[in-house]
């Protein structure tokens, strides 16, 4: 396992529930976390609320002690695969109330920032196969601890909001093989990968059209507005998001929002827009949404504008990619919204 040294921790936060699942998680093995931590610390963990966070360095330096406590290499694995979702806080609600893995995987991207400054999912597809990789935000090399955490946990979750113990998945990680690899074999039941160039699991695309067993279209609204609003808080509206969403919104309707022009906009490279987003813990593609659903929003409240018309205005050449667009959203089309809202067509 690749530990992170103390000189070369990145910077950032992670939700505190993460570490109350850390917690959890010795407990269950009859290891009281007062022996390996500051029992004051522990407390002020096991009581903060959901979205407190604490600094991602110090998330870290409590898997190293209880690595080296234990003796257990593969214990951030572990951690990981017997994650709650609890300990998801309101994106674990947002996630249950998804109607398919593939919806789940865009609503991880578009909300990772409730858990911290930890890097951002991304899917790829290579012919049938799935590549979910976890983009790593900082620029220091990500520790052996945290990728296996995120991997583990994502292998759990998928099964669990699927009901589906059966599904496997080839797992590759940044790091070398540790002299056991019994956990990881039982974890993702597929091929394991070391010393790759990134960490990321690869399974079947059928997986993504998996229904969620716990869908529900009507919670499914209320969550995400706690989602939306905590996002809010979390950001703290930053300056460069900001700056962004100014950007975009200007551009909607003329089709200039592109990653490069945005870029070009705010006088930086791409390349250092999205290493600047990604430490927020957003991607491009997160706040372009953001902003043409808010702009969504505030249109379709006005009975007067057709629904052909708001897709222009959002800079779209054709209204179904809209509607696509605005169910994957909110999980309702636009006109189902607008009656919602206006009680109008």
């Amino acid at each position: 396992m690749v530990s992170a040294h103390p000189s070369q921790t990145p910077g950032g936060v992670i939700a505190s529930l993460y570490a109350r699942g850390l917690l959890d998680y010795l407990r269950s093995r009859g290891v009281d976390p007062a022996r390996l931590y500051p029992e004051a610390r522990v407390r002020q963990l096991e009581s903060a609320r959901g979205h407190e966070e604490i600094p991602l360095t110090e998330w870290i330096g409590m898997f190293d002690r209880a690595v080296e406590a234990l003796g257990e290499p593969d214990l951030p694995l572990k951690a990981g695969a017997s994650l709650h979702v609890r300990h998801l806080g309101v994106l674990g609600h947002v996630l249950m109330s998804c109607a398919t893995l593939g919806e789940v995987a865009q609503q991880l991207a578009r909300y990772i920032r409730l858990l911290g400054q930890i890097g951002q999912p991304e899917v790829q597809r290579d012919g049938d196969r799935i590549h979910l990789l976890w983009i790593w935000p900082h620029p220091t090399p990500p520790s052996g601890a945290v990728a296996q955490f995120m991997l583990g946990a994502r292998s759990m979750f998928m099964r669990w909001l699927a009901d589906r113990p059966d599904l496997r998945y080839d797992a590759h990680f940044h790091f070398p093989a540790p002299p056991d690899t019994q956990a990881f074999e039982r974890v993702f039941g597929g091929e394991l990968h070391f010393d790759q160039p990134r960490s990321k699991m690869v399974f079947p695309d059928a997986y993504m059209a998996l229904p969620v067993a716990t869908a529900d279209e009507d919670l499914r609204q209320q969550v995400e507005a706690r989602a939306q609003s905590l996002l809010r808080v979390l950001e703290g509206e930053a300056p460069l998001l900001s700056a962004l969403k100014g950007v975009l919104a200007r551009n909607l309707a003329n089709g200039r929002v592109s990653l490069e022009e945005a870029a070009a906009a705010l006088d930086t490279s791409t390349r250092t827009l999205q290493r600047r987003l990604g430490a927020l813990g957003r991607s491009f593609q997160s706040v372009l949404d953001e902003v043409r659903l808010h702009a969504a929003e505030n249109l379709l409240r006005d009975p007067n504008v057709s629904l052909t018309q708001i897709a222009f205005l959002l800079g779209y050449t054709e209204q179904s990619t809209f509607h696509n667009a605005f169910r994957r959203w909110t999980g309702a089309s636009p006109g189902s919204w607008r009656r919602q809202q206006t009680g109008r067509d």
